[in-house]
């Protein structure tokens, strides 16, 4: 029975030890490697007009300063990238409430969140098949690391639908 109790013991303290590893793993938040994570909430869809949420945490140490737009690539399912055309502002894609404003700086303390959103029309006017991002990477400003954009509830996938406009506008960072 003591030799039994051992390797109970034994065991016990390996599961633990095994257990406690990918708990630890799992704590460590992915999408903040650089500091920031990028998450789109929502995408709004009217006669063919797209307009899409997109959010950066700061999830880093230090403040963070945004001054411009997000830098967008865009991709298709198999992460290829796609040929669009990312413009600063509506592009003259609509006509949208602050989504014109010129950049002004920010500065984002560590837990705090500043926002973005894409705009776009679903309109194919062609024989080719429709351009479809399903992954987007951005970066906060010009030589910024690329990280991917996360979708959350509720739509829990990317699905940027460009048709064949070949054509996306970005609003500036705002608070």
């Amino acid at each position: 029975m003591r030799h039994g109790g051992k390797v109970l013991a034994a065991t016990a303290v390996l599961a633990g030890l095994v257990a406690s590893g990918p708990a630890v793993q799992a704590s460590e938040d992915p999408g903040c490697a650089a500091g920031v994570r990028f998450t789109s909430n929502y995408t709004e869809a009217a006669s063919g007009l797209r307009v899409m949420s997109v959010e950066v945490a700061n999830c880093g140490a230090e403040a963070l300063q945004l001054n411009g737009y997000p830098q967008v690539s865009l991709f298709d399912v198999e992460r290829q990238p796609l040929d669009v055309a990312i413009l600063e502002g509506t592009g003259g894609i609509a006509i949208l409430d602050g989504f014109n404003d010129p950049p002004q700086p920010i500065t984002v303390q560590p837990g705090e969140t500043a926002s973005s959103a894409f705009v776009w029309r679903n309109t194919n006017t062609s024989l080719e098949p429709p351009q479809v991002a399903k992954h987007v990477e951005l970066a906060t400003a010009p030589g910024a690391v690329q990280q991917p954009l996360i979708a959350v509830s509720p739509q829990q996938s990317i699905h940027i639908d460009l048709g064949s406009t070949g054509r996306m506008g970005v609003r500036a960072w705002y608070r």
